[in-house]
């Protein structure tokens, strides 16, 4: 794995400008930039490291032991060679990456103690309706914002999160979720516009799905699913529909694609698709890749308009597919460390946002600042922290 302690260097004031990806992988060498070191802080108790966080691209396999997160000890300023297997069980991380997506040592993400929480959200990157303001992104640096980082001093009145899981088909509520809220009703109903495509549990089947029908009194969800089985060219033009009638306690439900047909959660364990669950106040949909079941390959990719899902006539039509993973204050939509594809285009800019990380022994303030190293290649992630 590669690690790098950046020393202090000198910057222009022109912005740090990411490079055009596929998505967030690839390469793509950055030729705008002639100064695209990193500025680290003038005191000695800041540390800026990168970290090679590239493993997880389009290009790698879900069951490939390549395919991990990278792990960093906060104490010690170093990556911990661990597997995922061994990380699950160690106490040695605080905080991992994987390309877009950090983890902590903590919940439902490790064994330890780690919490997370915004203390300076840097709200002036977003509209009143939370969406990136061009100008801010596009116009800042590393070095401007190092001055956010130097000013928190101090968590008081905060409170700490640990990581969770969460599936990667949105169901939050909102314009890409596969239901929609009512606030004044506190009432949920189908979202059909909102399809997804899912590869199955052995990546050999897939699914192009929506959810059609919600009775939210019997806690029930019918999907309707256009199926591409082992061995077929092309999605299924005629749907085959998945009701999964949970009942007032709840519970989840999973369906096979190539049979077809409801099966057992447990006793497939390895082989179902997709499951539907509601567990108290949460409504779910879950793929076979690791968080859920014992698949290796199962994963999402989406939202898709019902506009535009004509346009993906089979799974090789696909660009990629997106495994469930955990869910964080960093990795949450509305706090994570970064916005997309601004202007249209298929990159990764920073907001320079602050967060707080107590491991359970000591407090840091950490703040991300690039996800590009030099030569252009993306899943480089640079960050600098510091003590509190």
């Amino acid at each position: 794995s590669l690690f790098v302690l950046l020393p202090g260097c000198s910057s222009d004031s022109s912005a740090p400008v990411p490079n055009d990806v596929a998505g967030d992988g690839g390469i793509q060498p950055d030729t705008s930039d002639p100064d695209s070191n990193v500025p680290d802080s003038d005191s000695l108790t800041v540390k800026t490291v990168q970290i090679d966080a590239t493993a997880g691209g389009f290009g790698a396999e879900p069951d490939d032991p390549k395919n991990k997160y990278l792990y960093f000890n906060l104490d010690s300023g170093e990556v911990i060679e661990l597997t995922d297997v061994e990380a699950e069980s160690s106490s040695a991380w605080h905080i991992a990456f994987k390309r877009t997506k950090p983890k902590l040592n903590g919940g439902d993400s490790g064994p330890g103690d780690v919490q997370a929480v915004v203390v300076d959200a840097q709200e002036d990157y977003y509209d009143a309706e939370g969406k990136p303001n061009n100008s801010v992104f596009l116009n800042a640096t590393a070095e401007q914002e190092k001055v956010a980082l130097e000013a928190v001093t101090s968590i008081d009145g905060l409170e700490f999160k640990a990581d969770s899981k969460s599936p990667e088909i949105i169901g939050d509520g909102g314009d890409k979720s596969w239901f929609s809220y009512d606030p004044q009703t506190h009432s949920i109903s189908a979202n059909p516009d909102a399809w997804n495509i899912v590869r199955g549990a052995a990546g050999e089947s897939y699914a192009k799905l929506h959810v059609t029908n919600i009775a939210q009194t019997e806690r029930s969800i019918t999907l309707e699913m256009l199926i591409q089985g082992k061995d077929e060219t092309a999605f299924d033009t005629n749907p085959a529909s998945f009701t999964a009638t949970l009942g007032a306690d709840g519970g989840a439900a999973c369906y096979d694609f190539d049979t077809r047909s409801e099966v057992d959660c447990s006793a497939a364990a390895v082989s179902w698709d997709i499951q539907v669950e509601v567990a108290g106040r949460d409504w779910n949909i879950w793929t076979n890749g690791g968080i859920r079941g014992d698949g290796r390959k199962g994963g999402r990719f989406g939202t898709v308009g019902v506009d535009s899902i004509a346009n993906y006539p089979d799974a090789g039509s696909v660009p990629a597919f997106f495994s469930d993973s955990p869910s964080g204050v960093m990795l949450d939509s509305k706090t994570r460390w970064y916005a997309y594809s601004l202007q249209g285009r298929h990159k990764i800019w920073p907001n320079y946002r602050v967060y707080a990380i107590d491991t359970g022994t000591k407090i840091y303030k950490l703040q991300v600042l690039k996800y590009y190293n030099d030569a252009g290649s993306s899943g480089h992630i640079t960050f600098r922290y510091a003590a509190l």
